[in-house]
């Protein structure tokens, strides 16, 4: 028979990993909605040009490390920006979150865009990468994404065809 601090113990684990996957899966999101609305950006800055090919020229251990440190330095700003939202500062909090956000995808994704082949030669970060796709192609799959998809695309023609009709005049 289990005594009862053996189930409370149980109980309280199970609560606590429901959390922090909760926890987890909010800060995924968050990240997948900024990627979402970055990455046109990101091609228009950082298309091609002397930064572009002097970072594919880099080695493996560079390219490695040239993803590493800017995440290590720019993911603590989310946490950050959530103690502050928390504390009441919601136009700081949300401002340190967005900046930060911008500048971490911006930068990280167009890096690993560019040294993909030299980054995939690690045997760890293929074997991460193709389960991060399988989460986007899942996520892809969903109906309720493609939903919001197709109406982000309806507003973006929108505001073009807007856009457009201001010149015009």
């Amino acid at each position: 028979m289990i005594d009862f601090r053996t189930k409370l113990r149980q109980t309280r684990r199970r609560i606590g990993c429901a959390v922090l996957f909760a926890i987890a899966a909010v800060y995924f999101i968050v990240d997948l909605v900024f990627l979402s609305f970055i990455r046109p950006l990101r091609r228009r800055l950082f298309g091609s040009g002397r930064l572009h090919d002097w970072v594919e020229g880099l080695n493996r251990y560079v390219a490695l490390s040239l993803v590493l440190v800017p995440l290590a330095i720019l993911e603590p700003v989310k946490p950050v920006g959530f103690y502050l939202t928390a504390k009441g500062h919601l136009v700081s909090g949300g401002s340190v979150i967005a900046v930060g956000e911008i500048i971490k995808v911006t930068l990280i994704e167009q890096v690993i865009e560019i040294t993909k082949p030299k980054l995939l030669s690690f045997h760890w970060f293929a074997w991460m990468y193709s389960r991060w796709e399988g989460v986007l192609e899942r996520l892809h799959s969903i109906r309720a994404w493609q939903a919001i998809r197709r109406q982000v695309k309806s507003m973006v023609a929108r505001v073009r065809q807007m856009k457009s009709d201001m010149e015009m005049r």
